[in-house]
């Protein structure tokens, strides 16, 4: 009862232990000062309602008399729209997180194997080679040093298919290769969402079983934060603080329960090697393939590296690929191809000129279709360097001369390579006009340079947004030493006063029974 003196001790009694854990609280926080994902905790108090007595000094007859205050919780409060604008741009900052290593790939391949140290170089000594050859057309020494720079430019562009098909291999898998796709980026990443999801569930156990528990709910937090950077999720929250997940409009989690699962598995097409699917619990393919609905996230960066067309690893092998046919094909066309300036001939055993039949460049794999993976010089043509066709004549002519060995026409369609615009070299789509090989490489490397810039621009630009709204989460979840210690003086003042009510009390009780 508030108005006796016992009622006066329980309700300082009841202030001490209250004070006491609000101290506790305030301990607690500065202790977790610098803790990851820590939100700060505040105790909640309310009034313990009064009850009416009578009383001769009111001047009703009756007074309502409150009874101290207790404690309805620890709290530790969050902004849910905060929270899903941070997730949502979370997606996209991993986005450009993943696409960082993309990024140091395509540098190392600007800054080696396109540079002017590399297939530039390779280029420019065979220019120079062919020039040498023109000069003397009937020099063995500068056919074979022709043959070389031609071999050196398809081992450059052999090399450069290789590396960045590592680089796709690494990110989606080979295609038809099951071993693998099992250990892919894409794969190992999906494998990891999946498995963060199914953390999730098992912490919406926990939390429906104890829905008070700020430590669970500070964990559910960081896991959807993690979650969030593989792959854009929209979350709605339950009554008991648990809350349900959903991917491209399908419910992945509700509540304690995982109710389908993300799985990345191989296409059977190689234009669309990868296939990322949600799958219920008895394996019915609910989403066949979500991975044009990612939108901008940490999986939608590595499809883009492995099999976009816009700009990625895919679309640079595309790119060096024309180069590859272009080159090879106009070569094999100057070799073996007549036109109106003539036909290709070369020097032959008895010293006079031959129609030339055998083309420069094959392909690796026997087809027709040349890469800059399959392109490799004629082994016909490296092993019997004369066969390099010199001269273009016309051998209808009425004066046309088998001995004329000292032609060089047709050594000057092979320099003029290096200037001709060839329909099939375009950056553009649809295609333009065409490039020379030079101009093609050059805006090669301006793009692939330009792509790179215009993506870390973006990056920049993302993680400031992404570090603001951190910011303000900071500044509305994290611990506030000058709050704290606010508090703690306010809640020690409080406890001393209670203690001091409760001392004053005490006495007058024993003050009461000594004079009973």
């Amino acid at each position: 009862m508030g108005t006796t003196l016992n009622g006066i001790m329980n309700i300082a009694s009841q202030s001490i232990n209250n004070n006491q854990i609000a101290l506790n609280v305030v301990s607690n926080n500065i202790a977790n000062l610098n803790t990851q994902n820590y939100t700060r905790q505040r105790v909640e108090f309310a009034a313990i309602p009064g009850y009416r007595i009578f009383d001769w000094c009111a001047n009703n007859g009756k007074v309502t008399p409150g009874q101290g205050a207790e404690i309805t919780g620890i709290t530790s409060k969050r902004s849910e729209w905060l929270d899903n604008y941070y997730r949502g741009q979370n997606a996209a900052n991993g986005y450009y997180d993943q696409i960082g290593g993309m990024l140091d790939n395509m540098d190392n391949l600007l800054n080696d194997e396109l540079s002017a140290s590399g297939l530039q170089k390779m280029f420019s000594d065979f220019f120079a080679a062919s020039q040498a050859l023109s000069g003397d057309p009937t020099n063995n020494a500068y056919k074979i040093a022709f043959i070389n720079a031609a071999q050196n430019v398809s081992d450059m562009l052999n090399n450069m298919s290789n590396t960045v098909q590592g680089y796709m291999n690494q990110a989606i898998g080979t295609f038809g290769d099951p071993d693998s796709f099992e250990t892919s980026l894409i794969k190992t990443n999906v494998d990891t969402l999946d498995s963060k999801l199914q953390q999730l569930a098992d912490l919406n156990n926990k939390l429906a079983q104890d829905p008070t528990s700020n430590t669970l709910q500070d964990s559910k937090n960081a896991l959807l934060d993690e979650i969030s950077a593989l792959a854009p999720i929209t979350t709605t929250t339950n009554a008991n603080g648990t809350v349900n997940v959903i991917i491209d409009g399908q419910t992945v989690i509700k509540g304690g329960d995982k109710i389908l699962t993300i799985q990345a598995v191989q296409g059977d097409d190689e234009n669309n090697p990868v296939k990322i699917q949600l799958v219920d619990k008895d394996g019915n393919v609910k989403k066949d393939d979500i991975s044009d609905s990612l939108g901008n996230c940490s999986l939608s960066a590595i499809l883009q590296a492995g099999k976009g067309d816009s700009f990625g690893y895919k679309s640079i092998l595309n790119d060096l690929d024309k180069l590859a046919a272009a080159f090879a094909e106009e070569m094999n066309r100057i070799q073996t191809q007549a036109d109106a300036n003539g036909t290709p001939m070369y020097i032959g055993p008895d010293g006079t000129l031959l129609e030339s039949t055998t083309p420069l460049f094959v392909t690796k794999d026997g087809t027709g279709n040349f890469t800059a993976g399959n392109i490799q010089i004629n082994q016909a043509v490296i092993d019997n360097p004369t066969l390099v066709a010199t001269a273009r004549l016309d051998p209808n002519a009425a004066d046309f001369d088998d001995r004329a060995v000292g032609n060089a026409s047709n050594m000057k369609e092979f320099n003029s390579l290096a200037s001709k615009k060839l329909a099939g070299l375009s950056l553009s789509d649809p295609a333009g006009e065409g490039l020379s090989l030079i101009d093609y490489l050059s805006s090669l490397v301006s793009k692939i340079g330009s792509g790179i810039d215009s993506i870390k621009s973006a990056g920049d630009a993302q993680n400031a947004v992404v570090d603001q709204i951190q910011a303000q989460r900071d500044q509305l979840y994290g611990v506030d030493l000058n709050e704290e210690l606010a508090d703690l003086i306010k809640y020690q003042r409080a406890y001393e006063a209670s203690a001091k009510m409760f001392t004053t009390s005490n006495e007058l009780m024993q003050t009461i029974i000594q004079m009973v």
